[in-house]
């Protein structure tokens, strides 16, 4: 409740001096009254986006909604596993996909929009029993944890001498390095903090950060086989995403996932939930 509040109460400080998105031609076109944009979702990167408790939560969803419902776009998420969400982005059946960096190898696949969604910091963790350093031998001598689909780097995702096992979320990525079944798991630091507060007898002893590999910005990723509309949402994404931040709503969606995760994550309390003031109401 404290987390929905302060969403709420930021954004209606700032109401008074928010700016109005225009109108544009090209908005009316993209984004008219009838017309519902389906966005596919990750299911399994929560906190940031991914199924908890049988429902689509999460950080980046909550700045997505809010970015599109400032631009006055409506769109329905649709929630899958990630690789298959990227594969229907680039097949074109699905307009859209998140949460995706903007990677060298990404922009030849799809469409970007400029202001992205949040930025990541990637950690390598360890069992909490090894006390020695990590280093550059490491990635040639050790047997990496990582989810299958995802994006890491170039240099650590296309080198064959790197042992990998891939499988589908960042519980078992974990779970595998805390039983020792893997030497490193590559996970977004606030996925992890999640996943060891929530699972403490899976992920047990908890694996510890040894390493920061690289840090990234997330992006929505749109369908180069329906380019004139990708292109077009995108615009009205990024227009939607400068106005969150101007108007305070950004920041008011950061702190209270920010609180829930230091406060309620380990307790019943559900996490926030964005939704327009209209609904609130």
């Amino acid at each position: 409740m404290r987390s929905h509040l302060i969403i709420a109460l930021a954004v209606l400080v700032a109401a008074p001096f928010l700016s109005v998105i225009p109108v544009t031609a090209e908005t009316r076109l993209i984004c008219d009254a009838r017309t519902v944009h389906e966005i596919g979702a990750e299911d399994g990167f929560f906190p940031y986006t991914g199924i908890f408790e049988g429902e689509l939560r999460g950080f980046s969803l909550d700045v997505v909604a809010a970015a599109f419902d400032a631009a006055g776009c409506k769109v329905r998420f649709k929630a899958m596993p990630y690789a298959r969400c990227l594969r229907d982005v680039e097949r074109g059946r699905l307009l859209g996909c998140f949460n995706t960096t903007n990677s060298d190898v990404n922009q030849q696949k799809f469409v970007f929009h400029e202001e992205p969604l949040f930025r990541g910091k990637i950690l390598i963790y360890a069992h909490p029993e090894r006390h020695q350093a990590f280093t550059e031998d490491d990635f040639l001598t050790g047997v990496f944890s990582v989810v299958r689909g995802y994006t890491y780097t170039d240099s650590f995702d296309l080198n064959a001498a790197i042992g990998k096992i891939a499988v589908e979320s960042d519980l078992q990525t974990l779970a595998l390095v805390a039983r020792k079944r893997a030497d490193f798991a590559v996970v977004y630091e606030k996925v992890a903090q999640f996943q060891i507060v929530r699972n403490k007898l899976r992920i047990d002893p908890a694996p510890v950060p040894v390493h920061s590999l690289t840090e990234f910005d997330l992006f929505i990723s749109f369908s180069r086989a329906q380019f004139a509309q990708s292109k077009a949402l995108a615009r009205e994404l990024d227009r939607g995403l400068k106005e969150i931040r101007a108007n305070g709503t950004y920041a008011a969606i950061e702190i209270s996932w920010d609180e829930w995760l230091e406060h309620g994550a380990a307790s019943q309390e559900s996490p926030p939930h964005w939704q327009p003031l209209s609904v609130r109401e």
